[in-house]
């Protein structure tokens, strides 16, 4: 089987750290280019990889590259128009969460795609770990019960966390916290469920920094048709010692909690541990699930495996952060 052409576009931290690594290792895939405006990080990168080709706009990229493949590793506001030139130029693309900045963007991502009859993954990674796959199985064969309430959250402190200035930006980032880490606690617990119908939501958001174009901090309340609860917390820089992120999950014959996994169930009158042993600490689980990300996208495109993260589930999700932006500016109640 011939090499896949890949190009990589973006030279940040997601590309350097797990993006790039992971493709350097895999047979039977070729990083063809890389892509960036820094021209320091592409000299730097495509030293470091023995890239042969690199470009400092995504337009000279396509236009002398024929490529398989793209990474789209670029600011939020990029992923929408970068994934959907490369869709149209006969690309497959995995493009890091979030798809777009609304729904109806990401819906035409789902549209040019399936026209073309390419695949677009979304780098949801939380799918791809073991104790979420473990949990997603409990939960599937009804182990521990109708899901009457969830309840997640990722607070990072102010202490240990820097933020760069273009994520509070508007123009740069489309969005705050809920659009950056809030999209993956929710794609989390919707998936856990099955991804159930939405019949209502309700954010409250906070902003700290007087020069905070976006949400800081928000509370995310969201309840299915069949009356499951979700709720999500998440800041960036909370004013506290220790970063927290957690969720917990209760049925009505068990509870689940991840980082780490633990899952009780109801037994002959107690409440019994039956958490399965799991090899990897945790730093490993999220390192593996990155991994497992991008080699199940290469099996996708060689229609080896189904897609675990398509675009019409990132569209259900950006519907629903829509939702949930349209609730803190008006201050109530939306109903989907």
């Amino acid at each position: 089987m011939a090499n896949l052409k890949v190009a990589v576009v973006g030279a940040g931290s997601i590309s350097q750290i797990v993006h790039l690594p992971v493709l350097k290792n895999l047979e039977d895939v070729e990083i063809a280019a890389i892509c960036d405006k820094d021209k320091s990080k592409v000299n730097i990168l495509s030293e470091k990889y023995n890239i042969p080709n690199w470009y400092f706009t995504i337009e000279d990229l396509f236009k002398n590259e024929t490529l398989d493949a793209v990474h789209i590793c670029t600011t939020n506001l990029c992923h929408f128009p970068m994934s959907y030139l490369a869709l149209k130029k006969g690309a497959h693309v995995l493009v890091e969460k979030p798809i777009a900045i609304n729904a109806e963007d990401a819906f035409k991502i789902q549209a040019i795609a399936e026209e073309n009859k390419r695949t677009v993954m979304v780098g949801m990674h939380n799918r791809f770990r073991d104790d979420v796959k473990i949990l997603h199985e409990f939960i599937k064969n009804d182990e521990l019960g109708e899901i009457y309430y969830i309840k997640a959250g990722w607070l990072k402190s102010w202490s240990k966390n820097v933020i760069q200035p273009w994520v509070k930006s508007r123009d740069n980032a489309g969005g705050g916290v809920l659009l950056d880490i809030g999209s993956q606690l929710i794609d989390l617990a919707l998936f856990l469920l099955g991804l159930p119908k939405i019949r209502s939501v309700r954010m409250y958001d906070y902003t700290i920094d007087p020069k905070a174009e976006v949400e800081e901090a928000a509370l995310a309340v969201i309840e299915t048709e069949a009356h499951t609860s979700i709720t999500i917390e998440i800041s960036w820089r909370m004013h506290m010692e220790n970063d927290m992120i957690y969720t917990h999950l209760f049925g009505k014959k068990g509870s689940a909690y991840l980082n780490p996994l633990r899952i009780q169930k109801e037994l002959h009158g107690n409440l019994v541990n039956v958490t399965p042993i799991l090899a990897e600490k945790m730093p490993d689980r999220y390192k593996k699930a990155y991994e497992a990300e991008i080699k199940h996208f290469y099996k996708v495109i060689r229609e080896e495996e189904e897609n675990l993260s398509p675009a019409k589930d990132a569209v259900y999700v950006m519907r629903i952060l829509n939702a949930l932006y349209q609730s803190a500016k008006d201050k109530k109640e939306v109903y989907i």
